[in-house]
């Protein structure tokens, strides 16, 4: 949801700031950990099906805990006085009322706490999410993010097989599906004759070398994930990376059997494109491939 990824992100935000250990970024920090804690308990309501009128009717932190309680969330007595604690000590600095900010060590207490209340409702660790720093976007290179947005136009004007029959959905980007971030999440629905349930994942190199085999592997060992947990037919995979792939992942691409899931290598950079033609690595190449 939404709300998850948002609230995964401000947490990632707030250890970032964290690190920096001065007063500003340290109330930053609290700001952003204290807003987590919010938006996530809010997520945990609206995934429980109570309507979002009615969860953006609730004003006070106490009582939104309150309710999430009721709903099914489970928080101990002292997990709330350190959570109560903390949203008062940012309620003060926020309105200037207190100058003293609250120690680093309180920030890493209360991030332990909220890391386990986004655990609960998500069942991604925030904390393994921001050492792979998968929140920065600044690390991803800007030719592999402007085909990303390419790709993005391309699908909501093209849609495959005929155009009055078929749609997209859930187009979304910076979407955090199975603890792995992805730049273009797309699950095409062809309505009938053509009802070939699809899920279109995009995944940018977020690091200065080339793509490995066994990163390669890793991601499609969670696009099948995902496969499954969305019940479609079949999964389009492509990795964009300007900066290249090993040897051995470009092999893996060319050998790929393509049965349940298509794989695309591409370099938007040297306008060059890995993959093995094969079953679904065909069927997804001219969806994928721009030029």
């Amino acid at each position: 949801m939404p709300e998850e990824r948002e609230a995964i992100d401000s947490f990632a935000f707030a250890q970032s700031l964290l690190l920096k250990g001065g007063d500003v970024e340290r109330r930053f920090s609290l700001i952003c950990l204290d807003n987590s804690f919010e938006i996530v308990l809010r997520a945990f309501l609206l995934k429980r099906g109570v309507k979002r009128e009615l969860v953006d009717a609730i004003k006070t932190v106490s009582d939104l805990l309150f309710r999430c309680e009721k709903a099914g969330l489970e928080v101990s007595e002292q997990e709330k006085h350190f959570l109560y604690e903390m949203h008062q000590r940012r309620n003060m600095v926020y309105h200037g009322k207190v100058v003293m900010l609250p120690t680093r060590r309180d920030l890493e207490a209360w991030s332990n706490i909220v890391s386990s209340l986004i655990m609960k409702v998500t069942e991604i660790n925030p904390f393994e999410y921001f050492k792979t720093k998968g929140h920065e976007r600044v690390s991803v290179n800007p030719v592999d993010l402007e085909y990303v947005a390419f790709l993005e136009r391309n699908f909501r004007k093209k849609p495959p097989y005929a155009p009055k029959l078929t749609w997209w959905s859930e187009i979304q980007r910076d979407v955090i599906e199975a603890g792995e971030k992805w730049d273009l999440y797309v699950h095409y629905r062809p309505r009938w004759p053509f009802f070939i349930p699809t899920l279109i994942l995009i995944k940018c190199n977020t690091q200065n070398e080339p793509i490995d085999k066994d990163y390669l592997l890793f991601l499609e060992s969670k696009a099948l994930l995902l496969k499954n947990e969305k019940k479609v037919w079949r999964v389009w995979l492509g990795v964009i990376s300007s900066n290249g792939f090993s040897r051995e992942a470009i092999t893996r691409a060319e050998d790929h059997e393509g049965k349940s899931l298509g794989l695309i290598l591409v370099n938007p950079k040297l306008k060059q494109f890995h993959s093995s033609l094969r079953g679904q690595c065909k069927k997804a190449l001219k969806w994928i491939i721009t030029w």
